[in-house]
């Protein structure tokens, strides 16, 4: 309840607590100060909503703000039942500056940093409040008095021997003067320790390489550190940063033409023809970045990791397999499924090709058979006495792996872990007699794979099952888009749909080709006309008539969450909520999940027995100190949760399509409002093909229709694994 708001209130505020901060703002507490610090009112405490999207400094614990913004008073019930009121202060982006240095990095480094074992977060944040920017100095002095006056003797020596050991009080200084973010500074004193000021001042665009932006290094570089605007330093550096924002997108290389026009943008004025020309031709002198006969830049360690797929796969295809009764496995297998089930002639040539091949590549739309024939090349595999290896990049693609074929699987992230560990040489990596298995091989990334085969000896048999139509990795290059037009690699493609209704997988294939097919406003497959205002409510409307089938699938997160929330409120109101309880608050806080909600699990959480794409319907909520409630999972298990758990749940109502793929639901909803970047032919086919009954399509017919004409989105990837393919395989 807001009693009272009064706009244009400004103070000097010092943060005592973090509630809440992500890349769009903050929600704190502060006290209300002084200039020269001290406390206006023992009571005068603020909870503030800070918009921070953009802005260079994080909200932290000891800092001091100056804001602006709406104050307001709100009332709530504590757990005794008394009624509390505490003062809100609304800030909009421009009402807020950080007004003394905060000793974040110095906190940080303190809490975080083994060799001051036992000095945590606490400790180090009362430190910093008690001697501000003295710490420094009384660390630097060794002075134990002082130090032993505020924490114990023993942690007091612990923190002088340390700082004495570690040496970095300059450098911590340093970042905070500059204004180096928290968490880029972290990383540089992990990576350098000492060395990190000396190699900073010797190179600020070092910093390029620990996640900070160009704006910001640029500006420390010129304007703080007096680098020259044609200091090679920072050409070289606007080189690589130009191809390795393009690698971050998906690119394995950048066209000479649009290397140069990204250099133009980063270097503003000083983007002159000469100094492009120079910048280019001094990375390519350096070898810091390759260059092809055409003038592409590739980074060198996209180049390292497509030349290893390229040598897999190379030595790979002339190796024999033992023998095997492929059509005699077969027909057992064709026995043992039931009367009249028949593998077709494509699934066939696929089966007898994973048999005769050491690496090898299966292609198919959904519902073509991909999960049939990975079950009959199992036993094939097996007959020929290999140790079968399975895996999928997502979580919910291995559990439908397990499921299907009755064998072991697992996450290629959980495979990289596994098998990394302590293999350093070619005797450690996992032996000849193994077949590993790769499906959903079309989300796999040029990282995830080249570490896969890393770990790979060469007589290892290697099956890639995808669908090259479907959405591409987020991670950058393409494997399997690669390999389907290399006539030398091994490839069937399954064609013949056999899951669902011919009018859903025409018009799957329609999509596939670039072009909606006309749709009726009934049906199995159907359009109904939306704009973007209204979208979601007749996505809600359409799950409820139906909910127990249907899933909505968004091409963005903030329409998914939306409609989660409409569908919540249709379903779940009057329902317990799942509560935690609030310390600084001495009260309860709702976790905006109910009892009956259909939820998703976001992370893997192996030792729980749930992965990243699980689904369950929480069952009960509890009010207690460990157990908050119980979930029934998609595997039919009941799980109690706690709070650690609750940062990977979301509703599951709406979901987006990236979340979908290796799903199936008999009723598809889909949202697709226009203008996006997000929607392509690749969305809207991974999003049709994830339905068994029916389709709806919720958007506007013209926009979609052009947008899915284009190129796909794998398609516009500039990789140069299909050139090294060519270049280094025979070709028939």
């Amino acid at each position: 309840m807001v009693s009272a708001t009064s706009a244009d209130n400004s103070a000097l505020l010092r943060v005592i607590s973090v509630r809440l901060q992500n890349h769009n703002g903050a929600i704190f507490r502060g006290q209300r100060i002084t200039r020269d610090g001290g406390i206006v009112d023992t009571h005068g405490e603020v909870t503030v909503r800070l918009q921070t999207k953009g802005m260079a400094s994080k909200v932290s614990i000891g800092q001091w703000w100056q804001v602006t913004g709406v104050l307001s008073t709100k009332s709530f019930i504590n757990a005794g039942g008394f009624e509390m009121t505490e003062e809100h202060l609304e800030v909009s982006h421009g009402g807020a500056e950080m007004q003394l240095p905060s000793g974040a990095h110095i906190v940080e480094y303190l809490a975080r940093n083994p060799r001051f074992d036992g000095v945590g977060r606490v400790t180090a944040e009362k430190l910093w409040e008690t001697f501000r920017e003295g710490l420094v100095s009384l660390l630097d002095e060794g002075d134990y008095q002082a130090l032993a006056d505020v924490v114990s003797p023993a942690k007091t020596a612990c923190l002088i021997d340390g700082w004495a050991e570690e040496g970095l009080s300059k450098t911590l200084q340093w970042l905070q003067a500059h204004g180096v973010s928290l968490k880029v500074g972290r990383r540089i004193l992990s990576y350098f320790g000492t060395k990190a000021l000396s190699k900073i001042q010797e190179d600020p665009y070092r910093l390029l390489s620990f996640a900070a932006g160009w704006a910001e290094i640029d500006a420390l570089a010129t304007q703080q550190m007096g680098v020259d605007h044609a200091d090679k330093r920072r050409l070289a550096a606007a080189v690589e940063e130009v191809v390795y924002r393009r690698f971050s997108l998906g690119d394995t290389y950048v066209p000479r033409g649009e290397l140069v026009n990204g250099l133009k943008r980063l270097l503003e004025g000083q983007g002159k023809p000469s100094v492009v020309s120079e910048a280019i031709a001094s990375s390519e002198r350096s070898r810091r970045l390759l260059f092809d006969m055409q003038g592409n830049a590739y980074s060198l360690g996209a180049s390292i990791l497509e030349n290893r797929v390229v040598e897999c796969i190379q030595l790979r295809l002339d190796q024999l397999s033992p023998p095997a009764d492929v059509s005699g496995i077969i027909r057992d297998y064709e026995t043992r499924e039931g009367s009249g089930f028949r593998l077709n002639h494509e699934q066939h040539a696929a089966v007898h090709m994973v048999a005769d091949h050491h690496f090898s590549v299966i292609t198919g739309g959904a519902g073509c058979g991909k999960t049939t024939v990975l079950r009959a090349a199992c036993e094939v595999l097996e007959a020929q006495g290999y140790t079968i290896v399975q895996l999928a990049l997502a979580g919910k693609a291995v559990k439908r792996m397990m499921e299907s074929t009755g064998r072991p699987a697992m996450t290629l992230a959980s495979f990289i872990k596994k098998f990394s560990e302590d293999k350093e040489t070619d005797a450690d990596k996992v032996p000849g007699q193994t077949a590993v298995l790769i499906d959903e091989a079309s989300m796999v990334d040029l990282i995830s794979f080249a570490a896969v085969a890393r770990l790979l000896d060469e007589k290892v048999k290697i099956v890639l099952i995808g669908d090259p139509h479907q959405l591409p990795p987020v991670g950058p290059g393409l494997i399997l888009h690669c390999l389907i037009d290399v006539t030398t690699v091994p490839h069937v493609e399954l064609k013949v749909a056999k899951r669902f209704g011919s009018e859903i997988a025409e018009m799957a294939n329609r999509i596939r080709d670039g072009v909606l097919p006309i749709l009726a406003e009934h049906g199995p497959v159907q359009i109904q006309e939306c704009d973007e205002s209204e979208i979601a409510a007749v996505a809600c409307k359409l799950y409820l008539e139906r909910p127990s089938d249907t899933v909505v699938l968004s091409a963005t997160r903030s329409v998914a969450a939306t409609i989660n929330q409409m569908v919540q409120e249709a379903l779940s109101a009057g329902r317990r909520e799942v509560r935690v309880w609030n310390e600084e608050f001495d009260c309860w806080e709702a976790s905006g999940i109910r009892e009956g909600d259909l939820v998703i699990c976001t992370q893997n959480h192996w030792d729980l027995g749930i992965q990243n794409g699980s689904m369950g319907r929480v069952v009960t909520v509890e009010a207690a100190d460990e157990a908050i409630g119980e979930i029934e999972w998609d595997d039919g298990i009941v799980r109690k949760f706690d709070v650690s758990l609750l940062d990977s749940l979301a509703l599951g109502y709406a979901l987006t399509v990236h979340k979908s793929q290796g799903s199936q639901w008999k009723r598809v909803v889909t949202c697709l409002p226009t203008p996006s970047r997000m929607i392509d032919r690749s969305l809207v086919y991974t999003a049709v093909t994830r339905a068994q009954e029916e389709v709806i399509l919720l958007g506007k017919r013209a926009p979609l229709t052009e947008l899915i004409s284009r190129q796909k989105t794998a398609d516009r990837r500039r990789v140069g694994l299909s050139k090294r393919l060519v270049h280094v395989l025979p070709q028939m």
